[in-house]
């Protein structure tokens, strides 16, 4: 069975790649989201700014890179730092905040082979029609819920 049979709740909110970090977080904020589909000038699908990616940029790159430091516990208060590197990515372009683990699905992508990549995203991932257009969100929970239903009906 493939994901069309599913009907996903809704559409993500959308902002332009071009956009500010500051407008993808203003809008994650106000709708209480973590996830915005970028798209570009001509509406196609981009990827997903994620919130946990901009935390990841809030964190020193000494943290973040391939063994990097474990623990930061020597820092002490880092308030003023990490204020400063928010400050910083406020003005950057959306793009950075895309997270390359929310590979696109495709609404003919298999039931099973959907559940698989959902057991190793961080986060729900896109579903894409056959023009490549955004239809929805699928996420862990969407998926469990709907087998619920199908086992429910059985």
């Amino acid at each position: 069975m493939p994901l069309r049979a599913l009907a996903l709740d809704s559409k993500p909110q959308i902002l332009s790649v071009d956009s500010p970090v500051r407008a993808v977080l203003r809008l994650m904020f106000e709708q209480r989201i973590d996830q915005v589909a970028l798209v570009d000038a001509a509406g196609r699908f981009v990827g997903l700014a994620g919130v946990g990616m901009a935390l990841e940029r809030v964190v020193p790159v000494s943290a973040r890179a391939e063994q990097g430091l474990n623990d930061l516990a020597f820092a002490g208060d880092a308030l003023p730092m990490l204020l400063d590197h928010f400050q910083a990515l406020l003005d950057q372009p959306a793009a950075l905040l895309l997270d390359a683990r929310a590979k696109p699905l495709h609404v003919a992508t298999p039931l099973l082979e959907a559940a698989l990549l959902l057991t190793r995203a961080h986060g729900p991932l896109p579903v894409l029609d056959d023009a490549g257009i955004l239809v929805g969100l699928l996420g862990q929970r969407d998926l469990m819920h709907f087998l619920s239903t199908r086992s429910d009906a059985a």
